[in-house]
């Protein structure tokens, strides 16, 4: 709160009366937290010759001595006139402090400046409230920035399996049981959304709280508890009992729509399994951004990638270099460029993602059924390869991958 000295200075300036802030005692306090209290729908009067201010109940009438008092309601901070003492005392309020008060001698206020004084007490609790929002948000923005240096420094090192230090605050946010995702903006001239932005629109979509880890520039982790996953994808109707790589794929699309209306630019989002975000988050963020990298390289024209959906992807991209070049110098020479045709392209790509079916395939790229069997006759007069037979399209399929991953890199 506002340095209250400060404001009690202002206050005696303005009111041209001598004021003061005190602590009171236990005994003090108790009286205080009693009256106030009791005194919720208490009567106030102020004796105009005499100036004093006494709280009455209900129950009772008021005590005037010279008739000119006048009455209010009291206010929701409302204030005490301690008799003993000769002092009015005005609650501060303040949840760090609560038996501070702003002291005056009786008679030297009004019911106006009474409530003057309480309705900027007020406003003051309503300001320091506001910054200690703020100042929970910002928190919470340098612990993501904590950890997400802390992932680069172990992913740095090599360090795949390591236990999130017991002195980072962000763990008390974080799970044995997670799902994480990679968001990754790829836009040049487009500006990054802002970290509050980001994840107030996260939070929407996943309602829910989640954590979102700045790793780069355009690249954040996000975290969502999978309870919260699974109770949006409960509400999909496509969700079919094929599992969780269904269920993931259905989010991914939503999550990646939301993102793309509300920035512009050209965004890309990966998603594994729920991990233990305490003990092996720099594997989850390594596979992550390995599961993009690889989906990116075969999958050019998709946005969302899935480590459950690239598996002979993975294995094509763990093979060595020199052994790609090997085999398409050995098993594809000279027929690499029909690869570089897109009807060709296109066609195997759909042959292959609906199981090497001939009338689903000319249904998805809208062709007659012989137009599609022209061009397989057409791929095996130059291959020798004829993809209808299970070993000749696992060949076609291979070869394929290996040329994407080298001549994509």
């Amino acid at each position: 709160m506002v340095e209250m000295e400060h404001i009690v200075q202002q206050l005696e300036q303005s009111l041209g009366i001598s004021l003061k802030l005190k602590t009171l005692n236990e005994q003090e306090y108790g009286e205080l937290t009693r009256a106030l209290a009791a005194s919720q729908d208490d009567a106030v009067s102020i004796g105009g010759s005499q100036g004093k201010r006494s709280t009455q109940s209900k129950a009772k009438s008021p005590q005037v001595q010279d008739g000119q008092a006048r009455s209010r309601t009291t206010t929701s901070v409302g204030a005490y006139e301690n008799e003993e003492l000769g002092e009015i005392w005005i609650p501060i309020q303040t949840q760090q402090k609560p038996g501070i008060v702003i002291a005056a001698a009786q008679g030297d206020l009004t019911v106006s400046e009474i409530r003057l004084i309480e309705l900027w007490l007020s406003a003051l609790r309503g300001a320091s409230s506001l910054n200690a929002k703020s100042g929970t948000k910002a928190e919470e923005e340098r612990s993501a920035q904590q950890l997400g240096a802390w992932l680069k420094e172990r992913l740095d090192a090599g360090e795949q399996v390591a236990e999130l230090p017991e002195e980072m605050p962000i763990r008390l946010s974080l799970s044995t049981d997670m799902v994480p995702f990679l968001l990754l903006n790829e836009s040049e001239h487009a500006p990054a959304p802002s970290y509050k932005a980001l994840q107030r629109l996260l939070r929407s979509y996943f309602d829910g709280d989640i954590v979102l880890v700045p790793l780069h520039e355009k690249e954040w982790l996000i975290l969502a508890q999978q309870q919260l996953l699974v109770g949006i994808i409960d509400d999909k109707e496509e969700l079919t009992a094929d599992g969780d790589q269904e269920s993931l794929a259905l989010f991914c699309m939503g999550l990646y729509e939301l993102i793309s209306t509300e920035w512009v630019g050209d965004f890309h989002i990966s998603a594994i399994p729920a991990v233990n975000a305490l003990h092996a988050l720099p594997q989850a963020v390594n596979m992550l951004r390995e599961t993009m990298t690889i989906g990116r390289t075969f999958q050019v024209k998709e946005h969302i990638h899935l480590s459950t959906g690239l598996h002979l992807e993975r294995l094509v991209y763990s093979i060595p270099e020199y052994q790609r070049n090997l085999f398409l110098r050995e098993y594809a020479a000279g027929h690499t460029d029909l690869f570089e045709d897109s009807e060709t392209l296109s066609t195997l790509e759909s042959f292959f993602e609906l199981d090497c079916n001939v009338s689903e395939t000319a249904k998805h790229l809208y062709i007659h059924r012989n137009t599609l069997l022209y061009r397989l006759d057409k791929i095996k007069q130059e291959t020798g390869l004829d993809v209808r037979s299970f070993s000749d399209a696992v060949l076609v399929k291979i070869t394929l991958l290996l040329y994407k991953v080298t001549k994509r890199k």
